[in-house]
């Protein structure tokens, strides 16, 4: 994956989940996996994934990324996001990919209602 394929795969997935096209979202995804937030929650099957995308409570879903940055020789990236569904997170997440697809996506994120600009604004 070239970097600019990496940057329009981050603007793709946001929408997929901005308009709650789950199975488009996980389609992003390889089937063995490892997406987590090591604190709450950890995935290793595409399926499981999709599950736990889809409780979404009927709420309206927002996500966006802002700097990313990705080296193509280690086929890893990292962005920061916002995502706001269920609750309000500001993030950053780890990505690995081979054949094209994530393979890897960890995520360290901070439940914040403040906006992005706030949330940093004295950091």
């Amino acid at each position: 994956m070239k970097r600019s394929n990496f940057r329009a795969m981050l603007g793709e997935l946001a929408n997929a989940w901005q308009t709650r096209d789950y199975d488009r979202a996980v389609g992003f995804f390889e089937e063995d996996l490892f997406y987590s937030d090591s604190l709450n929650y950890t995935f290793y099957k595409r399926s499981d994934l999709l599950e736990f995308f889809r409780d979404d409570d009927g709420l309206d879903q927002f996500c966006v990324f802002y700097n990313a940055l990705f080296d193509e020789k280690t086929q890893t990236g990292a962005a920061e996001y916002t995502y706001i569904g269920n609750s309000s997170y500001h993030g950053t997440v780890w990505i690995k990919i081979e054949n094209n697809k994530i393979v890897s996506w960890r995520e360290y994120q901070h439940k914040s209602d403040l906006s992005w600009k706030e949330f940093w604004k004295n950091r």
